[in-house]
């Protein structure tokens, strides 16, 4: 798809459309216009000079919605808003969330998360690999996913791209879990090659790729994912779509397709950049050392590579707007577009880290479009990667599982939301990097406790950067109940996780 001016006008229910290192190989690229209609309205009835029936007809149920995940692999907000398309293909045509959060900033626990709507002290995938985390943790849990439950619910269901970190460790090579009527998973668990030379489960048909512009990971999974709305249209049931690329996690690769671009860009010199010092930071910051011009080249590069990296996102997102349209089933679909993460990219001096409490880390884009969510609109709620599973089960109009530890966004995704007070006024963090560290986030401030004994305090409104730890000076009836908060969330279940 073209970085340019190339337009792809959408509509929904109520909303206006928008008017608005890998091998040199060179890829073609195809200019695609699509004007999509106007919704008409529905339930208009035609005037008749008989006179009436005793009974009116009882009126067709309302069809339920398609829904769509796009889901990137380690993507802070600030280098997706960078991004040249994706204003158009979904801050314009939706709901954007400032403030959206994951519960742990670590692949393999945040997509448990996301598919079943737990913390990880619930679902048990505490980290990526064996023994204390992955795929096999992960097993006991599938019976229970956004998944099944939708299939129960009548959707055709496809995942398309990464599952958990490890699959299929645990289980036969060619095992497709249980309630994915469509699958196309990516093998982390047989190596960590994401854009070229990596392994594909594609419904039980287990294969490699290779290294030609033909197999870059993304540009495969996009044919996929076209390819299967295609299968599926004129089905009368609904899709759920997870489309999981592994963009921009490092090590990065891309075709020659978007080499020249990014070429200026750069790690943000935020205030906590190559923080000069870190005395009141963990002993884990205060063993990194102070970059110097060679490391801030190297994470401008990364950052570079990344941001190429993602606009084959970008592209995947377009094509499968435009496939979801040409098949009749645009105006009937939610679209949420997040991330697995966030990452440091030099803020405290730490390049291409997550697992940890800052900000950075644990912040993710969160953009949702859809039938009756409000275009060009950017809420401040808090909203975390486990009110995503309840969101789809309500949209789905099925009961949301007492398991969950999240709440549904459909009252944000409306035309009134309710008021920042009336939503939640925290939420809990996990880190099992060593045993578990925990973290409070509310509107202005972070605590956390991690396992060393370390603690920090942040006041979020005047150091957004986490620039200046107060614990240490700060008042212990302050603490106090931060530290309450911490300890009554710690072990919650179900509905006590958020308020």
């Amino acid at each position: 798809m073209p970085s340019g001016g190339a337009g792809l006008k959408v509509s929904s229910f109520g909303v206006a459309a928008n008017k608005g290192g890998a091998p040199a190989v060179q890829r073609k690229t195809v200019v695609a216009w699509v004007a999509l209609p106007l919704l008409i309205a529905l339930g208009c009835a035609a005037s008749h000079s008989e006179k009436p029936t005793a009974t009116a007809p009882t009126p067709a149920p309302t069809p339920k919605p398609n829904i769509v995940v796009v889901l990137a692999d380690d993507l802070e907000p600030r280098s997706s808003g960078l991004l040249p398309r994706l204003p158009a293909l979904m801050n314009a045509t939706g709901t954007t969330f400032t403030r959206s959060y994951v519960v742990q900033s670590l692949c393999g626990p945040s997509r448990a998360s996301l598919l079943t709507g737990q913390y990880a002290h619930n679902h048990g995938v505490i980290y990526n690999d064996v023994p204390a985390g992955g795929f096999p943790f992960f097993i006991p849990h599938e019976s229970s996913t956004v998944a099944t439950w939708l299939k129960g619910a009548g959707y055709r269901t496809a995942l398309v791209g990464k599952y958990i970190n490890g699959y299929p460790h645990g289980a036969a090579d060619d095992y497709v879990p249980p309630g994915w009527d469509y699958w196309y998973g990516h093998l982390s668990g047989f190596e960590d090659h994401r854009y070229y030379d990596y392994w594909t489960n594609d419904n039980h048909v287990v294969s490699q790729h290779g290294g030609t512009v033909d197999e870059y990971s993304t540009t495969v999974e996009t044919k996929k994912a076209v390819d299967y709305i295609n299968s599926v249209a004129g089905a009368p049931e609904p899709i759920f779509l997870y489309l999981a690329p592994e963009a921009p996690h490092t090590p990065v690769f891309y075709t020659d397709t978007h080499a020249s671009e990014f070429r200026d860009a750069q790690c943000a010199r935020v205030p906590s950049f190559n923080e000069s010092n870190v005395h009141d930071k963990p002993a884990w910051v205060q063993g990194i050392p102070y970059m110097t011009p060679a490391d801030v080249d190297h994470c401008d590069e990364l950052e570079q590579s990344r941001l190429k990296s993602m606009r084959y996102v970008e592209e995947e997102l377009e094509a499968v707007l435009i496939a979801l349209q040409a098949t009749g089933r645009m105006d009937r679909t939610f679209v949420f577009y997040t991330s697995d993460n966030g990452l440091l990219m030099g803020e405290h001096r730490a390049v291409d880290r997550k697992d940890n409490f800052y900000e950075e880390a644990i912040g993710v884009p969160l953009i949702v479009r859809g039938p009756g969510v409000p275009a060009g609109r950017s809420l401040a709620h808090p909203v975390l990667n486990i009110d995503l599973a309840p969101t789809f089960a309500e949209l789905a109009g099925i009961p949301v599982p007492d398991t969950v530890d999240g709440r549904s966004l459909l009252p944000l995704l409306g035309a009134s939301p309710p008021g920042l007070d009336a939503w939640r006024t925290d939420f809990l963090v996990e880190s099992f990097a060593d045993s578990a560290s925990l973290g409070l986030r509310n509107a202005g401030w972070l605590y956390t406790e991690l396992s060393s004994g370390e603690k920090e305090l942040y006041d979020m409104a005047k150091d957004p950067y986490q620039t200046e730890n107060l614990q240490r000076t700060a008042d212990p009836a302050f603490i106090a109940p931060l530290h309450a908060r911490i300890a009554a969330l710690q072990n919650c279940k179900g509905a006590s996780c958020s308020r």
